[in-house]
């Protein structure tokens, strides 16, 4: 599968919900786990580039346990990639990042 760096230098991120496991069989329930064995998050989140409409983002990561965010908590995303997919018809882009995790307070925005 190929896979599209996206340059985040000048993005904003922002959670549009809470994280949930990503389901790999929803008949079963199975939760995805990536090669590492840790398993696989997926995030709705707000993107924004500088002073542009935001567009709304569904993410997948791996995390050994959920992270603490909920509509509105700034993100940390490390290297989204945006991976392009066509299955019976249907296309679109999916997201994955390395990790999401809340932006620490304390840090200034520059």
């Amino acid at each position: 599968m190929r896979s599209i760096p996206v340059d985040t230098s000048r993005m904003v991120f922002i959670a549009a919900g809470s994280p949930r496991p990503k389901v790999k069989d929803r008949q079963t329930g199975e939760i995805k786990y990536n090669a590492d064995g840790s398993p696989m998050w997926q995030l709705q989140v707000l993107a924004q580039v500088e002073d542009n409409d935001a567009e709304t983002l569904l993410i997948s990561f791996p995390a050994a346990h959920a992270i603490t965010a909920r509509l509105g908590t700034p993100l940390n995303v490390q290297d989204l990639t945006a991976i392009p997919w066509e299955t019976n018809g249907r296309h679109g882009v999916a997201f994955a990042a390395a990790s999401i995790a809340p932006m620490d307070p304390r840090k200034s925005v520059e």
